[in-house]
């Protein structure tokens, strides 16, 4: 029974991760008209899309660049946000865009983007991705020696020379490898150099890296070693022009960094049983306890750190590794530097609306929330999102002490919105609407599926001042 349990205590719910709102959103949350019209314009859930923290975040990020007077610019990850209004932004904002498949490329140049704008770098690219870059004048980032030959078929066949860069792996930091399934061994530069000439049918352009943890210091120290490929290129004739960092610019999705530090030691606590577990069905998020001790490692992004966005690409850029700053390095070689960033383009660019359709409990008594969505509508990489909806609600709703799971309508026990108990503080009705917040950079889009046949939700786009629909994209 309930009664039997910590239901009712609240000593069994997650802490509180406020998350970082923008004043588009402060506004859209404050009224309850302008909500209802929305989801009422896409049904639940429905994603909400607002231009101006995009060219913000893009402004952000181009102002480290030039204020080290480094050239270069910034290529959209495509990939983050399935969208097109935010390749029509880029384009209107002069940067590029990164693409990741055949769609995205076709899409792209359909969407008026130049050529020279466009850097592929698909992972496992098809015959016909490899023609077209080609064809188009795209920029073709290879990845593996197929693509090499790839590249080469296709640049022969029309009698054109593709425009390519080559992706590098196996950096060293302070004696240790960096690991990565993408890319070519950067130890075997010079022969993979051998590769690229007039009479291949290729010109190397750009020197590529693509580092999956957020670390300034592997950031830096691979661009050394790009720059050392690059000083090789060059005297054997090999000018090349740039070399690009890739995404993974870290962002802060919480409004405050001790709610962050206490989640993750409360997190630590319930795995080792010394506090009540905050998770559905006990998940540990990536932790696990063997014997006495906690294992493994939180599956989490980094929701707080310090050094976000505009400052994580200056840290880069500043660092000195025994020697002259980075950026000095870079721009005394007239070399030019591009990050490919998709969340921190997309930080505060969208929110989710759901409606809330039942609470029930569940076998143990726990309270559940149901939402007209499912999992797949705000799906992470990681374990877990880690930010708390916001219930627009009535204030005349009766204030509850327990914690309550979201959930969503598929016919899986799995389908959890998410697997923390939250302290929503009011029982919320049928009709009621929960708003994610900061939902646009690959949560919303990027694994996202219909429920039983239901298309996949609508997308609008609305002004910022007037919160007025601009546009809308349907399932």
């Amino acid at each position: 029974m309930a009664t039997e349990t910590l239901i009712g205590s609240g000593r069994d719910c997650a802490p509180v991760l406020t998350g970082k709102i923008a004043p588009w959103v402060k506004r859209l949350i404050a009224d309850p008209t302008a909500v209802a019209k929305l989801i009422d314009f896409g049904n639940s859930p429905v994603h909400v899309l607002a231009a101006s923290e995009f060219r913000r975040n893009v402004a952000a990020l181009l102002s480290v660049l030039q204020s080290r007077q480094v050239s270069g610019s910034l290529f959209f990850a495509r990939k983050a946000n399935k969208l097109p209004w935010f390749v029509q932004l880029a384009k209107e904002e002069g940067i590029g865009v990164d693409t990741a498949s055949h769609p995205e490329l076709q899409e792209t140049l359909a969407l008026g983007v130049a050529p020279d704008k466009i850097i592929v770098t698909a992972v496992g690219k098809s015959k016909e991705l490899v023609s077209q870059a080609v064809a188009t004048g795209c920029l073709l980032v290879i990845d593996n020696l197929d693509e090499i030959t790839l590249a080469k078929a296709a640049a022969q066949s029309m009698g054109r020379v593709a425009r390519v860069g080559l992706r590098f792996s196996g950096f060293r930091v302070n004696q240790r490898k960096i690991f990565s399934r993408f890319g070519l061994p950067v130890d075997e530069y010079r022969a993979l150099l051998s590769e690229i000439g007039s009479e291949s049918g290729l010109q190397l352009e750009l020197l590529h890296a693509h580092l999956d943890r957020y670390d300034i210091e592997e950031r830096a120290y691979a661009a050394r070693q790009l720059i050392e490929v690059a000083d090789c290129a060059s005297m054997d004739g090999k000018k090349v022009s740039s070399i690009d960092l890739g995404g993974g610019i870290l962002i802060r999705y919480l409004e405050k960094s001790e709610q962050w530090t206490a989640f993750q030691d409360e997190l630590m606590s319930s795995v080792a049983g010394k506090r009540p577990t905050f998770t559905y069905m006990a998940d540990g998020l990536g932790l696990y306890k063997v014997g006495e001790e906690v294992c493994g490692r939180a599956d989490l992004y980094p929701a707080w750190n310090d050094v976000s966005k505009e400052r994580f690409i200056a840290a880069i850029l500043d660092h000195r590794g025994g020697g002259p700053a980075l950026h000095k390095e870079i721009s005394s070689r007239d070399l030019k530097l591009y990050f490919e960033p998709g969340r921190a383009l997309l930080d505060n660019t969208g929110v989710t609306l759901a409606r809330v359709t039942f609470r029930k409990r569940d076998t143990e008594g726990n309270l559940l929330i149901g939402l007209g969505m499912n999992r797949t509508n705000l799906r992470p990489f990681r374990a877990e999102f880690c930010v708390d909806p916001i219930l627009l609600t009535a204030t005349d709703r009766p204030k509850i002490d327990e914690g309550a799971f979201l959930v969503g309508n598929l016919c899986g026990e799995g389908d959890v919105i998410m697997r923390r108990k939250l302290q929503i503080g009011r029982m919320p009705e049928p009709g009621d609407i929960f708003c994610f917040v900061n939902t646009a950079g690959y949560l919303a889009h990027h694994l996202e599926v219909g429920t039983h046949g239901s298309p996949l939700p609508v997308n609008v786009l609305i002004d910022e001042d007037t919160l007025e629909v601009c546009d809308s994209f349907g399932n």
